[in-house]
């Protein structure tokens, strides 16, 4: 998007956010364009992750995700599930194990060591996420479309990004005392982010929004 002209068109305040929109974006563009699928081992596939590109390596298993779990030359032992409540799955012989917060591979060495344990003597097993499940996160006070907003699971977005999801901010939208809420090992938390600074390119700035967050633009008094 060309800013400048953006920028003819939207006189007056309408400009900063106009400008805002437009970072946002970009910025949010760009960071899908970014990353890279994780890679799994061969003869492997994930359908979503095909379909989107951009699950990171690192990308720690949630409850309500679809895995598909496979053990080399073992057929038998295939299974695929959500994660339950408790972070496990079922896995044949083995019962519950727990993958809630790890990484596929992770995930995978886990199963593997259950397995070498009583079962099988050299097991490789091959996990993957089919399927993410649904973030929301709530936003608040002076943005286009207040309410409750869905993220995609597998990506870090920050706050800047998810402001422009929401349509980006009001004319009267205070964007240096954006708050944020969020439960932090069981307790309340307030951050108070200073968007504007973000929004100029100033990287120390960045603050990463997480599920659940409760985001709250102020309206500006001047």
């Amino acid at each position: 998007m060309n800013i400048h002209k953006h920028l003819t068109f939207i006189p007056g305040r309408g400009c900063l956010r106009g400008v805002f929109v437009a970072l946002c974006c970009a910025g949010l563009n760009s960071t899908l364009q970014a990353q890279q699928p994780a890679a799994f081992p061969a003869g492997s596939s994930s359908p979503q992750a095909s379909q989107k590109g951009t699950m990171p390596a690192d990308y720690q298993i949630r409850e309500g995700d679809m895995v598909q779990v496979s053990v080399f030359d073992e057929p038998e032992l295939a299974a695929g599930g959500r994660v339950r409540k408790d972070g496990t799955i079922q896995c044949p012989l083995i019962g519950s194990i727990k993958i809630q917060g790890l990484s596929q591979t992770a995930a995978a060495r886990a199963i593997e060591e259950a397995y070498r344990k009583d079962y099988l003597v050299h097991p490789e097993v091959n996990l993957f996420v089919s399927q993410f499940s649904v973030q929301r996160i709530t936003i608040l006070g002076q943005v286009q479309r207040p309410g409750a907003h869905e993220l995609p699971a597998e990506k870090d977005l920050t706050i800047l990004q998810v402001l422009g999801l929401a349509g980006g901010p009001t004319r009267i939208a205070n964007l240096k005392k954006v708050l944020v809420k969020r439960i932090v090992e069981g307790r309340e938390k307030i951050f108070r982010v200073d968007v504007n600074s973000m929004a100029s390119g100033n990287q120390t700035m960045m603050f990463y929004v997480r599920e659940d967050d409760v985001i709250t633009v102020p309206e500006s008094f001047f």
